[in-house]
């Protein structure tokens, strides 16, 4: 089965994640919440890209988007990849089949939405002094689903890690996720005070 939820409506695949079926799940909804993110950043970096008053953070805006539009290719792609390889998984357990492959996959494709999201939190926090200040609100809700996709990606690598055997690339999966939200915790909760406060709360 193939699952082409990005051609459908946004309303068909709300519906299809209510379903009373495992297939899509949390892990897509998790880069549905992450592709949200991008999107809303790019609102704010189209915004600023040739407004008046923001010439001398022009290029640096410029390339922020460049990369933005990758990463938020990439988190479109897995709100499919996710439930593609989730049936993988599924079949593999039906039929007796090792399943160390597949889950793997799993969590190399959220581990990647987390790096994804710590590269958005880190475009967030420059937007809001460099950005159009009349789109902060929306650069502080991009970063609040940044951070949630993190802790939803982090959620679905730890689940898979539990049925992993090998201990290695479990180590350094877990010592990833730590250096990434050592520093993204913080930074995200500055960025919230620091919206909030500019935004008069």
């Amino acid at each position: 089965m193939d699952y082409n939820f990005l051609e459908s409506s946004l309303k068909n695949y709300f519906e299809i994640l209510s379903a009373k079926t495992p297939i899509p799940g949390g892990g897509s909804a998790v880069c549905c919440l992450a592709s949200l993110s991008c999107s809303l950043l790019n609102m704010v970096l189209n915004y600023t890209i040739g407004k008046k008053g923001y010439e001398k953070y022009e290029q640096e805006i410029i390339k922020i988007k460049e990369e933005n539009d990758k990463i938020l290719k990439e988190c479109l792609n897995y709100i499919e990849d996710d439930s593609r390889i989730y049936e993988k998984i599924d079949n593999a357990m039906k039929n007796r089949i090792d399943t160390e492959e597949y889950l793997k996959l799993s969590v190399n494709l959220h581990l990647n939405v987390c790096e994804y999201m710590f590269k958005i939190v880190k475009f967030c926090e420059i937007l809001i002094e460099k950005g159009n200040k009349n789109l902060i609100s929306d650069t502080g809700i991009s970063n609040i689903f940044a951070f949630s996709s993190f802790l939803g990606a982090k959620m679905n690598i730890l689940i898979n890690l539990k049925y992993i055997k090998d201990e290695n690339f479990k180590e350094g999966v877990k010592r990833k996720l730590e250096e990434i939200e050592g520093i993204l915790k913080d930074k995200s909760r500055i960025i919230n005070e620091r919206v909030i406060e500019k935004i008069g709360g």
